[in-house]
């Protein structure tokens, strides 16, 4: 199988089909993903057969699926005058001649690195790289549960993207994005188990602990035994070892004081079990969490301190929404950013 077969897939076959606004996005963040994982990822039978299935599955498919080949066929240099998500809205529109004139125009000004690089459509689309060659990664609202070959536990929450290496001398996990939860388990040959990110690593001292991945730090919380804090940069002297029932955020220079697990406001490891938990806390720091899951939601500021109690059930977010229009003076609109991604308002009721 080789990259040729990605690009002669099914030409033509969702001429006539049409998007509709509810589901453009998730099929176009699919087409990217079964794009990166066929052509630069080296699959196997297996995989081109469950692509074929679903190439095959709905026409919607098959057009996002040609249309993305036609933009990754003509781009030619790095991405200059256009947001990459107003370029994906030129790949959903149907095939009219302004739609093409744009798409001329999205070609001009979006990109990939040269000689077969990844594709690279800037912040959200890199995302999508990454979690497509990650070892397990989990999309937006999803969690899973993986046995590890020790036989210890990974739990990954929402829009987590993990590697795997057991290796002769170490056990390694990089967290590339999001969060996770490690039980660690009992290795013969005695091996270190680190859980790695991109400002330090947390060594397990047979243990089950957190570790969540913030903008600005990484952030490890210990439920059992203890776990070496080290950062990428700080040096060893720069470490520190976490007991049970502690947790401590670390940038790449540096591990700031250690605390007991602070679950006043918010018990941050619920998730493991489908579950938000918050105790007082305000809706708009809510709504930021809870939109891990959902997806983007605004809040108005005239309702922003609220105050929120209870334990919100993870599965479905739409529930919480209306859980929360019952409670409170509040009213959660749906409506459309500018590049047309959907987004959730929350305001004062009318």
């Amino acid at each position: 199988m080789s990259a040729d077969r990605v690009a002669s897939a099914k030409p033509g076959a969702g001429a006539d089909a049409t998007l509709n606004g509810a589901d453009d996005a998730a099929v176009l963040d699919a087409a990217i993903r079964w794009r990166i994982k066929l052509q630069y990822n080296k699959a196997d039978a297996s995989a081109w057969r469950a692509f074929d299935v679903w190439l095959g599955a709905s026409p919607a498919h098959a057009l996002v699926w040609e249309r993305l080949q036609a933009l990754s066929a003509r781009l030619q240099r790095p991405a200059m005058d256009m947001p990459p998500e107003a370029a994906a809205q030129i790949l959903r529109q149907t095939g009219t001649a302004q739609a093409l004139r744009s798409r001329r125009k999205a070609l001009m000004s979006l990109g990939v690195l040269a000689a077969g690089g990844w594709m690279a459509w800037q912040a959200r689309d890199a995302q999508l790289v990454q979690h497509a060659l990650a070892d397990v990664a989990t999309s937006r609202g999803e969690r899973r549960r993986v046995v590890l070959p020790d036989g210890g536990t990974l739990v990954l929450n929402t829009d987590t993207a993990v590697n795997i290496r057991y290796g002769d001398l170490a056990r390694r996990i990089t967290l590339l994005a999001g969060e996770v939860y490690l039980i660690s388990g009992s290795d013969p040959l005695s091996r270190p188990l680190f859980v790695e990110t991109r400002d330090g690593q947390a060594r397990a001292l047979g243990t089950r602990y957190r570790v969540r991945q913030w903008d600005e730090a990484s952030e490890v919380s210990v439920d059992e035994g203890m776990v070496a804090m080290l950062p990428r940069d700080g040096g060893d002297a720069a470490g520190k070892t976490l007991q049970a029932g502690e947790s401590a955020r670390m940038t790449r220079q540096k591990v700031f004081s250690a605390g007991p697990i602070d679950t006043r406001v918010m018990d941050g490891g619920a998730w493991v079990e489908g579950a938000l938990s918050v105790r007082d806390m305000p809706l708009a720091a809510f709504l930021q969490e809870l939109s891990r899951y959902h997806g983007a939601i605004e809040c108005d500021p005239a309702v922003a301190r609220l105050s929120v109690s209870g334990v919100f059930q993870l599965d479905d977010t739409h529930k919480v929404l209306a859980l929360l229009r019952q409670i409170l003076p509040i009213e959660p609109q749906s409506g459309r950013l500018w590049w047309g991604g959907r987004v959730t308002r929350v305001r004062a009721r009318a």
